[in-house]
């Protein structure tokens, strides 16, 4: 079997188990009554270690996943979101960003709330208002918090998604997306 196929059936079962967890274990974890959110913290380590491309699919199908088990909105929001969140931090890390481990936790900072945000947003243009029924402080404070229970889990998540995303297009280390630079000490000899 190649590395690629490898590569995907690993990020699949990386999906799988998060969204296990996502759905049993996650609610005792909430902070201000707002539990962390695994699978968009997996599109964004996704966008940032693989680039625009990798984003977008693995939001899609984290998004996809989420669905499945909210019945209070439309099947594919959740899909749309993390799929527009994946892709915006996959291309900002190809053309804005450095290369550096340390700006993980601030783009999972970042993109979690705006996340949360366009999740809302998106919602209500779909004709689910009741989504801002709470209130905007409570759409801050869910932003918020969900925001740093990403920042302080995106490292680790980040290096198991690194693990899983090996072998494939554009993964030769944590980070650089396809197109970007690529220590040769690591790529195999031809």
């Amino acid at each position: 079997m190649s590395p690629h196929v490898l590569a995907r059936l690993r990020v699949g079962l990386l999906l799988f188990v998060a969204i296990l967890v996502q759905t049993s274990l996650a609610s005792d974890l909430r902070v201000a009554e707002v539990a962390p959110d695994f699978m968009v913290l997996i599109t964004i380590c996704a966008g940032m270690a693989g680039g625009a491309e990798a984003g977008a699919w693995v939001g899609f199908w984290a998004g996809l996943a989420t669905d499945m088990f909210l019945t209070s909105t439309p099947l594919g929001l959740s899909a749309l979101t993390y799929c527009l969140v994946g892709a915006a931090v996959g291309a900002l890390r190809a053309g804005v960003l450095q290369e550096h481990r340390a700006l993980i936790p601030a783009v999972a900072f970042v993109a979690t709330a705006a996340a949360a945000v366009l999740f809302v947003a998106l919602g209500d243009v779909l004709g689910q208002s009741q989504l801002l029924d709470a209130g905007r402080s409570w759409l801050i404070r869910v932003a918020l918090v969900e925001a740093l229970w990403s920042t302080v889990l995106s490292l680790p998540v980040s290096i198991v998604y690194a693990w899983a995303a090996r072998g494939s297009a554009g993964i030769e280390q944590l980070g650089p997306p396809r197109g970007g630079m690529i220590s040769t000490e690591r790529l195999p000899a031809r």
